[in-house]
């Protein structure tokens, strides 16, 4: 997987795209004003905190030319096809499968 958007369930634009995760990955979840803790994909404009998004919701990740998710121990679950992930088990991810952190649902989709 190289680039890819992180579109709104709801919507057909796109509100993120970025090259796939490197080594490190990407942290997903939201800011607060409370802490100077900023993730790789902040949410936080897309209602995450009303949505149940963690800080630290869940991690984008690369092995061996895939991309997986990770589920950080988020309190109110990740979710993928809406199927509740376990924490910390790395699950493939797919263009077009439907990512939901908390309640707030993406898509994700490869464009290159």
């Amino acid at each position: 997987m190289g680039a890819f958007e992180i579109r709104l369930k709801n919507e057909n634009r796109a509100i993120l795209q970025i090259d796939a995760p490197g080594v490190e990955g990407y942290i997903l979840g939201r800011s607060d004003s409370k802490i100077s803790y900023i993730p790789d994909i902040d949410l936080a404009t897309f209602n995450a905190l009303e949505n149940g998004v963690s800080r630290r919701h869940a991690a984008l990740v690369k092995h061996q030319g895939m991309v997986y998710v990770l589920d950080l121990g988020s309190v109110n679950g990740t979710f993928l096809n809406n199927e509740r992930l376990s924490s910390d088990l790395p699950y493939p991810l797919g263009s077009g499968e439907e990512l939901r952190l908390g309640n707030l649902s993406v898509y994700i989709v490869k464009i290159t």
